[in-house]
């Protein structure tokens, strides 16, 4: 599930942000007692959407201050693939 945070307001982003600290902290509360987490990726899920909240709060910041510059995705061509060589290595 792909949570949509440029949607949210900068207060539900904070909101957000200390309800996943929350989270976090309860989990890691368990596996130090128990040494077991029902879900072990829970940890890596909650950091990875505080980071996700705490960047869109920072860019909303910069957009309302008028410092984010916008980068235009570069056009025209694709990276280049490395070519498959046949045979042995010199």
């Amino acid at each position: 599930m792909k949570d949509n945070f440029r949607s949210l307001s900068v207060d539900e982003l904070k909101k957000e942000v200390q309800s996943a600290s929350e989270e976090v902290r309860k989990a890691r509360f368990q596996f130090g007692v128990t040494r077991s987490l029902e879900n072990p990726k829970l940890i890596h899920n909650q950091k990875k959407r505080i980071a996700q909240a705490l960047t869109i709060q920072r860019e909303k910041e910069l957009a309302a201050a008028g410092k984010l510059k916008q980068i235009p995705p570069k056009a025209g061509k694709a990276a280049p693939v490395a070519k498959a060589t046949k045979g042995k290595k010199k």
